[in-house]
């Protein structure tokens, strides 16, 4: 049976991982610099750049996951995981909710941080703050689960 994709799968799940580490760096730097504007440091031209790397890294890492599926999915899920690892699919699908759940609050986070300035209130720079952490979080916990599960079995 073909599989879309198939002849690209490698080339894609290492394409998929860089962007995996550049979205992971960016949405963690635009998380310290929101820490740091909340403390009172004036961080606007940071929380502007790395507001736009760290969505734009994201959506390119989730459309090459797109088009990687087919492909885990046929050949790595349903032969491996589902049969004799049926934990492991169930983290692979954990890992894809968190990202999810992080791409939301990333582009949260950079809507917010575009429009940073030095007179907002404290609690509102929190509020920055409080997402871009967030989605920070989510996005080491599920890359660390999408190494461990490609670890286990790449495509």
């Amino acid at each position: 049976m073909s599989v879309i994709f198939e002849s690209a799968a490698r080339p894609l799940l290492l394409a998929h991982a860089v962007f995996a580490f550049a979205a992971l760096f960016a949405s963690t730097h635009h998380a310290a610099h929101a820490v740091l504007s909340a403390l009172g440091r004036v961080q606007e031209r940071e929380l502007r750049r790395f507001g736009w790397i760290a969505p734009a890294c994201l959506v390119a890492q989730a459309l090459l996951g797109l088009a990687l599926y087919p492909t885990y999915r046929v050949r790595v899920r349903a032969p491996d995981f589902d049969r004799l690892a049926p934990a492991v699919a169930q983290l692979f699908d954990f890992k894809e909710h968190l990202a999810a759940l992080a791409l939301a609050l990333v582009l949260a986070a950079a809507f917010a941080g575009a429009r940073q300035r030095r007179d907002q209130p404290k609690p509102q720079r929190w509020t920055l703050a409080t997402l871009s952490v967030g989605g920070a979080a989510m996005l080491w916990t599920a890359t660390i689960i999408g190494l461990y599960v490609t670890a286990r079995h790449p495509v």
